[in-house]
């Protein structure tokens, strides 16, 4: 009878060892906390949160809260309530450098502030976040495109102009073995400009009928701005990263834009003597 409650003792001690070892190790896990940043949103105005860099996840607590990326825009979100007095929730936003950011989302029927600048808001910023190797790939592209999209052209004469269409070659850039093209898309006329097919391909320079050992198409790894549609009166710039390349003697890249039920095509053709002009970032 003596053994057996000296096990049944020993049993315990174990089991109360165990816990408080598991305690330990949990608490210890944790390094720090987010604390979230308080925003009031109504049902009839929209907050736009503008962020430093791109957006890559949104995460709502509850369905009551409407969120979306502001058009043709990756760094602004922009949230409202789905409906009047919903129960506070949260939100989470993880953005392009790997910061991740807390949000703790409150009804207000006249909020304070509907634009916030997030750069400026006391909310942790530190990147903490790992993104996958794709992933992490796809977030430099963009951010070099970016910055090239804000750039001032330094080629010339490279234009296809016709039927109040124009399509310009820009520049060229290379980094990291991608080359980087930026376009100029000019939409003078009323009438939209929906793209049917961006093409680029290298070809010879003879004038024969095209033929498929003539052609060689090159596929972009990552494409920056809107290659959907050009408004009537309109202009915007477009990036496309591609793994380096050049020209064989004899050869041409050539640039195509289809419009989709439409007759307005525009074309470029580069040599291998523009593509040696491309400048370092």
């Amino acid at each position: 009878m003596k053994t057996t409650i000296n096990i049944l003792f020993a049993v315990i001690c174990l089991i109360i060892q165990t816990g408080t070892t598991f305690g330990q190790d949990s608490r210890t896990r944790i390094t720090g906390m987010i604390e979230p940043f308080n925003v009031g949103i109504s049902y009839d105005k929209t907050t736009n949160l503008i962020f430093p860099y791109s957006i890559k996840s949104v995460d709502r607590g509850s369905a009551d809260v409407l969120v979306q990326k502001a058009a043709g825009i990756e760094n602004v979100l922009q949230v409202k309530a789905a409906v009047e007095d919903f129960q506070p929730t949260n939100l989470t936003i993880i953005t392009a450098e790997g910061a991740l950011y807390s949000f703790s989302l409150r009804y207000q029927p006249n909020p304070a502030f509907i634009n916030l600048k997030v750069a400026d808001l006391a909310i942790p910023s530190v990147p903490i976040v790992q993104f996958s190797p794709d992933m992490e790939y796809e977030s430099q592209l963009k951010e070099i495109a970016q910055r090239i999209g804000n750039r001032q052209s330094f080629l010339s004469k490279i234009n296809d102009d016709k039927n109040d269409m124009k399509i310009a070659l820009d520049g060229i850039y290379i980094k990291d073995d991608q080359l980087y093209f930026q376009f100029s898309l000019e939409n003078n006329s009323l009438i939209n400009y929906d793209i049917d097919g961006f093409r680029l391909y290298i070809r010879d320079t003879k004038r024969s009928k095209r033929t498929a050992s003539q052609e060689v198409e090159i596929q972009p790894t990552y494409t920056y701005g809107n290659l959907q549609r050009i408004e009537g009166r309109s202009k915007q710039t477009i990036v496309l990263a591609i793994k380096k390349f050049t020209i064989p003697d004899k050869k041409f890249l050539k640039i195509e834009m289809q419009e989709h039920n439409g007759g307005r095509q525009l074309e470029l053709k580069i040599s291998n003597k523009t593509m040696l002009k491309a400048r370092t970032m």
